[in-house]
């Protein structure tokens, strides 16, 4: 297993697992992530645990059921600084509407540690969670 793989899954696995502080010791300090996008609030990059925690992840899953989103990768790749992750979530709004969502993460490494993520995923779907 690649090094990149090993990180990359971890910090996943933690996430989707709640636990993140665990999650954040899989990244640099200064590490970004950027969802694809151009929603007024999220649609920008978002720098450092706390920049990502409260301005960002937060703010979804503040509209989310106490489930969240549970999520089943469908596909992987790493190596050489880079990683992939596929993968799809099931949730549900706070309103009663289906947050049905597939994503994908692209993973760039500093060393042993993730320093940019990026998130491809439905932004319409997400719009819609967002305005309920």
């Amino acid at each position: 297993m690649e090094i990149e793989e090993e990180i990359g899954l971890a910090f996943f696995e933690a996430v989707g697992a709640g636990d993140l502080e665990r999650a954040f010791e899989y990244t640099t300090k200064d590490v970004t992530f950027t969802p694809i996008g151009t929603h007024p609030v999220i649609g920008k990059e978002f720098r450092g645990k706390e920049d990502i925690l409260q301005n960002c992840w937060m703010y979804v899953f503040e509209h989310l059921t106490e489930a969240g989103v549970p999520t089943v990768i469908k596909g992987s790749a790493f190596g050489k600084g880079i990683g992939f992750i596929e993968f799809a979530g099931s949730g549900q709004g706070r309103s009663g509407m289906p947050y049905n969502n597939v994503y994908c993460h692209i993973y760039r490494y500093e060393g042993e540690k993730i320093c940019a993520i990026s998130e491809y995923l439905d932004t319409e779907l997400v719009n819609k969670l967002l305005s309920q």
